[in-house]
């Protein structure tokens, strides 16, 4: 007997389950040495139940980067609707924004994350930047800000600067403070001058 189709409901949360607990294995081995066994595994699944969701292991790394801008819009479009103080709420969120355990491990990672997307063209680099840029563009758009004068694709490139610091001539233990320094330059360009 043929097993029972799922239902459109269990698909979603097979999925989500695919997304959460390959989250924590992909943050322990990296980008390269996690495995499709590893990360179905993890999520209490057979192997053949990723690939009912994934087509490869580069389409679940490009569909785990845009969950974890997703939870970003979240976090700050709760903010906006909050109507609290917007600029001191942003600031904080980007002063904190890389001490979030995903935010470390993809910036640690970004190179190796870069060539995966850039080693599958229907993947593309080109197509996570863009996913990256209108998740940007919906941001500042849903704060109020003209996206003519704060460009998203500015944000982008500031978010990614942090990539930079993995250089063996930074002086490591400075890192967090710079990091804090460039995320006051990109609240001051958001929203013009002093925040």
């Amino acid at each position: 007997m043929a097993p029972r189709a799922l239902t459109e409901q269990e698909k979603c949360t097979q999925c989500r389950k695919l997304l959460e607990k390959g989250m924590a294995v992909v943050l322990l081995y990296g980008v390269k040495k996690v495995s499709v066994d590893d990360i179905a595994k993890a999520a209490g699944m057979a192997k053949g139940s990723f690939y009912q969701h994934f087509e490869s292991k580069e389409k679940y790394m490009l569909a785990l980067v845009e969950e974890i801008h997703e939870k970003m819009y979240e976090r700050v479009s709760g903010m906006i609707a909050a109507g609290s103080d917007i600029k001191t709420d942003i600031r904080g969120f980007l002063m904190n924004l890389y001490r979030m355990p995903e935010m470390v491990f993809f910036t640690q990672n970004h190179d190796e994350i870069m060539e995966l997307f850039d080693a599958v063209p229907e993947c593309g680099l080109q197509s996570a930047k863009q996913m990256e840029e209108d998740m940007y563009r919906k941001l500042l758009t849903l704060g109020g800000i003209d996206t003519k004068k704060v460009k998203p694709g500015v944000v982008h490139n500031f978010l990614h600067l942090p990539c930079l610091l993995e250089s063996s001539c930074i002086i490591e233990d400075d890192v967090p403070e710079t990091i804090d320094l460039m995320m006051d330059c990109l609240a001051s360009y958001i929203f013009g001058g002093e925040v």
